[in-house]
């Protein structure tokens, strides 16, 4: 069965469920004016805006919408990868995704796009208002640089969700794992917490993570950093995304020999 093929599928799949749980459309478009709100409000009961600004180099709103809206963007797409093999286990679905001949690698790299692309969408919803409230008519141009970053982030996202989720997914009581790693990606791509700021040891971990730097880049457009450091970063991250592939290949496989060896079990 071809990429093509099983891309339809997905968006399919996605978008029924969007159009049938209008809750959760809504969820997508105001969740990061949600969570950058209540950052905010945790913020500036602390400490002063200027403070921030002088230490960041970014207005706060700017900063947390865009923070908000990079986190979403990149993590529900691998939300997929890694939640949907423990879906398709509860609903008793996942015996026959393993019995077909479908290429397993194919289907994961198939799954984050759809659900990519809707987020991409809301994005002239979330941080456009925004960026033109603060830069007037170049906000616009900057929604679409950022938009478009933040898809590379997802994208390059991908090969080391489906390695994390093969290699998780093998192990008994997954989700619990799960629980645990998926909070700790919100910290190392850095876009709440930026990567300057992080003890060495937390940096080197952001390091082996690809979206971390698409998250960097961005942060350093708004700061107004324009410089061949950016070229190098887009370039570090399609260049670690593209390592993942083959871990991510050899993660996936084994995971699918383990179930067929073992027989899959529905909960």
């Amino acid at each position: 069965m071809s990429f093509i093929v099983l891309l339809k599928a997905e968006y399919m799949l996605v978008y029924s469920e969007v159009m049938r749980r209008k809750s959760a459309l809504m969820a997508i478009i105001i969740y990061p004016y949600l969570f950058a709100g209540l950052t905010l409000f945790v913020g500036f009961s602390a400490g002063s805006p200027q403070s921030f600004v002088e230490r960041v180099g970014i207005d706060p709103i700017v900063f947390m919408v865009t923070a908000s809206y990079m986190i979403m963007a990149i993590t529900t797409g691998v939300d997929d990868i890694l939640w949907r093999p423990l879906s398709d286990s509860w609903i008793g679905t996942l015996v026959y995704i393993i019995a077909s001949p479908v290429n397993k690698l194919k289907l994961f790299m198939a799954m984050p796009i759809p659900r990519l692309t809707l987020l991409l969408m809301m994005g002239f919803t979330s941080i456009l208002p925004i960026y033109v409230a603060f830069y007037g008519l170049y906000g616009v141009s900057l929604t679409i640089v950022v938009v478009a970053l933040s898809a590379i982030g997802a994208l390059v996202m991908t090969p080391l969700g489906i390695a994390i989720s093969g290699l998780m997914h093998v192990a008994s009581e997954s989700w619990r794992i799960l629980s645990i790693v998926r909070p700790l990606l919100f910290v190392f791509l850095g876009a709440y917490y930026p990567r300057m700021f992080m003890p060495l040891v937390l940096r080197l971990i952001s390091y082996s993570i690809p979206s971390s730097y698409t998250v960097e880049l961005v942060q350093r457009l708004l700061i107004g950093i324009a410089s061949i450091d950016i070229v190098v970063l887009l370039g570090l991250s399609i260049a670690l995304a593209a390592i993942y592939v083959p871990l991510g290949r050899k993660s996936i496989n084994y995971w699918e020999k383990k179930k067929v060896r073992e027989g899959v079990k529905a909960h």
